[in-house]
């Protein structure tokens, strides 16, 4: 299933059956009436490369922007990874303790920190540097998200972050990076757009209620008008 929707008007446009790209081609070359594309500039998608191309067919000219929500989900399941790892290699209990209770603190911005997550990140910094170096990596792209700048400017700091991150050795990060250079013209479209499609998981947690509602509608035609009904 592929939802689609309108980033200004904040509303689904369609659900599609599938998540081929030849289904989304044929939809945004004949989209159903009442839709009019000929005015689209940009689309935000997530970092599944169909998607990407499928706009790129269509509409050679529109500028795709990669979702900003999506690239921080993909960086959060670096740090999970590289947590775990670190927890598997931990040579002794208290190693392992010390370890304990990560999962969340990677993930805090800064001003968010309150003093006992401070003290914790500063032990961290001791004992573990590489995590501890994870988080400062993660607040920077944080940071380096919110610059109101130009996408050419944005390009140095980026390639700097990547750069930076691989000096860190940690196989998920270097996973991470690979993404971040695949679609490097992307993601600098959002500091031309400065566009995101957050609220669409907003979107998908409806859906969902609607599935539970529904017992599972088996019927693709009924369901897609439902959600309609509720989220177009």
């Amino acid at each position: 299933m592929l939802v689609l929707t309108d980033l200004e008007r904040r509303i689904v446009l369609d659900i599609l059956p599938d998540r081929k790209k030849e289904t989304l081609i044929s939809w945004l070359q004949s989209p159903p009436a009442g839709i009019d594309l000929t005015h689209l500039s940009f689309a935000a998608t997530d970092l599944w490369k169909h998607y990407r191309e499928a706009v790129q067919s269509a509409f050679p000219e529109v500028a795709v922007v990669a979702d900003r929500f999506h690239v921080v989900q993909n960086l959060h399941k670096a740090i999970h990874e590289a947590r775990r790892k670190a927890q598997e290699l931990a040579k002794t209990e208290d190693e392992r303790k010390k370890l304990k209770g990560l999962r969340y603190l990677l993930l805090k911005n800064r001003q968010n920190l309150t003093e006992k997550n401070k003290k914790r990140l500063d032990k961290l910094a001791e004992s573990h540097p590489d995590l501890y170096r994870l988080w400062e990596l993660r607040q920077e792209l944080h940071d380096w998200y919110e610059v109101r700048t130009i996408p050419e400017f944005a390009q140095i700091t980026l390639v700097q972050w990547i750069e930076n991150a691989r000096q860190l050795k940690m196989d998920a990060l270097d996973t991470f990076c690979n993404t971040l250079e695949n679609w490097q013209p992307e993601i600098l479209n959002f500091f031309e757009h400065r566009i995101t499609s957050g609220f669409v998981e907003g979107m998908n947690s409806k859906i969902r209620v609607l599935k539970r509602i529904a017992f599972g509608i088996p019927n693709n035609d009924h369901f897609r008008l439902r959600v309609l009904g509720f989220c177009g």
